[in-house]
């Protein structure tokens, strides 16, 4: 099969993926695990906080699952997905947004849920955890003020592997492009 074939399939994947992302049917995830995602235990989803790296696809559908749930919708730009494939292995990388209404009493509420956490963190020196919160602070203060509608931009990677004539992810890494405790990046329509 030609790569320009596969590149095809890999992308109507990804326009899939993309519309089931975006209805976020919780009633249907485990369709949509059988139909995206890989059952190999040896699977990785890095998500966007510090140590959110979820193992399999019971983690998997966790990750999913805390998305969909999540107050935001997740869409991603799949149709300028940039795409490598070598036999049976596809490589992804493309961006995507993640749109929120968030009013200012529900972000300060997290702000302050957040500081209280820095403060009790142990891990961290005294003028780490006041950088976190400063950032924290500066944030809220930089943002409640600017409306409830946020889209912030990410950034996707993930290896595709084909099982069965089907291409399914196998590893995926969502990222912001964002310094310390919440992404800086805010797009304004």
């Amino acid at each position: 099969m030609s790569n320009e074939k596969v590149i095809k399939e890999i992308q109507l994947v990804l326009e899939q993926f993309n519309e089931a992302y975006i209805k976020q049917d919780a009633s249907k995830i485990d369709e949509f695990m059988k139909k995206f995602y890989t059952i190999s235990d040896e699977s990785l989803i890095i998500g966007t906080a510090y140590k959110e790296w979820m193992h399999g696809p019971k983690g998997a559908k966790e990750i999913f699952l805390s998305d969909w749930k999540d107050t935001g919708i997740w869409s991603y730009d799949y149709k300028d997905a940039k795409i490598s494939v070598k036999d049976a292995v596809a490589w992804i990388s493309m961006t995507g947004k993640l749109i929120m209404e968030l009013p200012s009493e529900a972000i300060y509420q997290g702000m302050q849920a957040q500081i209280n956490n820095m403060l009790e963190d142990q891990d961290k020196n005294p003028d780490d955890k006041m950088w976190d919160i400063i950032s924290s602070a500066t944030f809220y203060l930089n943002h409640a003020k600017k409306g409830d509608k946020y889209i912030f931009p990410f950034r996707f990677t993930a290896v595709l592997i084909s099982e069965n004539n089907n291409w399914l992810f196998h590893q995926m890494h969502f990222s912001f492009p964002y310094v310390l405790t919440s992404p800086p990046v805010r797009v304004f329509e």
